[in-house]
């Protein structure tokens, strides 16, 4: 049986610290995990609320190709209420290990819990769902009551088995060692769903898969309560690097990657493999020298593979003063034209560097103030991009802040802007402004201590 990716942006994403999202960012999601050639998606959680319903029914309606899942306790309101937001799977879910029967069943019997998980799927089955059955903390759940409760869930009806590792304690050895038997004793497809506490969710999966499992749940970036669970673009690289899958339209991680930036406001570190900013740079002067020759000496496979670009950096940093220490620190900001930038030209009025490196060597951000005295309108930025946050301000000379004019640019759309106005431009968004009239300043702020390394070229 083919190895399956069932992906849960839409629904474990949500259980990431202030993420919640609109019906219609969910739908852009589903559309492209569907172009990314997923085969299960995941879409929420409908018996939550009547809101949460509404929108996992206008996602399950707006899936092309994809099959959808929808969460559900194993209780009859539930499944209805998966059944009337129109999923194609019912993921029914419940656990009886000690800490599980005390903390979320009221002390109920492992009979009692069987008994209402069976009747949940027969209800399930005869609305003609297909039903996952998930083992939550299965990673803390003995051999017998897995067995017990996984047994009863496929003579009940179900038609796949998921094994959760809940609170993510497993390590490749004992995930794969449950797997094997699960597969070899529960006889049902086994999928699993692996969090990331321990950094051990990918690894996890590899063992899982090795050992017969034929489903494996993700999420773009890893996204998920607490440290999340197993990153879709890590997953899919793997897959084609090491196990020959051909279907993961790579290049097309960049965009996955963004998008789920974009809706969260989660940016991942510089270090992450595959969509981090350092994945494809190279600093040292002997890597620098080799790459430039031969650039597979210092790379798995081309960056271009999964939609970035290498960059090659051939000057080190030069030792600045210490930057551990926390005493107050006095910079002096200083006037220099933009012309030292990329995409910028020196441009009307004044330009004052307020905060970079060069100010305090400790900084993580970059602003600059430019000052407007009724100038020429000139257009001296082009549209450029960065890989970090930043911000625009517009601040008019008038006490109330108006009195000046200029024009943003953020991808196709175009706008005159008044002051007083302030401006968020989200990392990977192409933007640009220009001056048109009147008298104030301009700031800007970029989430990156040197402007130019900020820039995605």
């Amino acid at each position: 049986m083919r190895l399956k990716i069932l992906d849960s942006t839409l629904r474990e994403g949500e259980q990431q610290l202030g993420v919640r999202f609109h019906s219609q960012d969910k739908i852009h999601l589903l559309h492209l995990l569907e172009e990314f050639q997923v085969d299960i998606v995941e879409v929420g959680h409908p018996g939550i609320s009547a809101e949460d319903e509404q929108v996992c029914k206008e996602v399950a309606t707006a899936a092309r190709s994809v099959e959808t899942l929808m969460h559900a306790r194993a209780i009859s309101e539930e499944v209805q209420a998966v059944s009337r937001a129109g999923a194609d799977w019912i993921g029914v879910w419940a656990s009886i290990n000690p800490v599980s029967l005390t903390a979320k069943f009221g002390n109920k019997s492992p009979a009692q819990i069987k008994d209402r998980v069976a009747y949940a799927i027969e209800e399930a089955k005869k609305l003609g769902l297909q039903v996952r059955f998930t083992i939550e903390d299965a990673s803390r759940t003995s051999w017998e009551d897995l067995f017990y409760l996984g047994k009863a869930a496929v003579e009940a009806g179900a038609d796949r088995i998921s094994l959760a590792d809940t609170i993510g304690i497993w390590t490749p050895s004992e995930c794969g060692e449950i797997v094997k038997r699960a597969v070899g004793e529960i006889h049902s497809d086994i999928e699993v769903h692996l969090h990331n506490d321990l950094g051990l969710a990918t690894a996890n999966a590899l063992a899982a898969m090795d050992a017969g499992a034929s489903v494996i749940d993700t999420s773009i970036l890893g996204i998920g309560e607490r440290t999340g669970i197993v990153d879709l673009l890590q997953l899919a690289v793997i897959l084609k690097e090491k196990q020959g899958f051909q279907h993961f339209p790579l290049e097309r991680i960049p965009e996955l990657s963004h998008a789920v930036q974009w809706t969260t406001g989660f940016r991942p570190d510089h270090l992450r493999p595959i969509v981090g900013k350092n994945a494809f740079t190279h600093t040292s002067r002997y890597h620098v020298q080799a790459v430039q020759k031969e650039a597979h000496t210092y790379e798995m496979f081309p960056p271009e593979l999964v939609g970035r670009k290498r960059k090659v950096i051939g000057e080190r940093p030069p030792i600045a003063s210490p930057v551990l220490s926390t005493a107050l620190r006095v910079g002096s900001p200083f006037e220099k034209g933009a012309s030292e930038l990329k995409y910028h030209r020196n441009g009307p009025g004044n330009r004052w560097v307020l905060m970079d490196h060069r100010v305090d060597s400790r900084s993580t951000l970059y602003a600059i103030q430019r000052t407007f005295d009724d100038n020429e309108p000139e257009n001296h930025v082009d549209r450029h991009t960065h890989d970090c946050d930043s911000v625009f301000v517009f601040w008019g000379d008038h006490a109330d802040g108006t009195g000046l004019t200029c024009c943003v640019q953020m991808e196709k759309e175009e706008m005159v802007v008044h002051s007083p106005a302030s401006i968020f431009i989200p990392a990977g968004i192409e933007h640009a402004y220009y001056y048109v009239s009147g008298k104030g300043t301009y700031t800007n702020i970029v989430l990156a201590p040197e402007y130019n390394q900020s820039l995605r070229s």
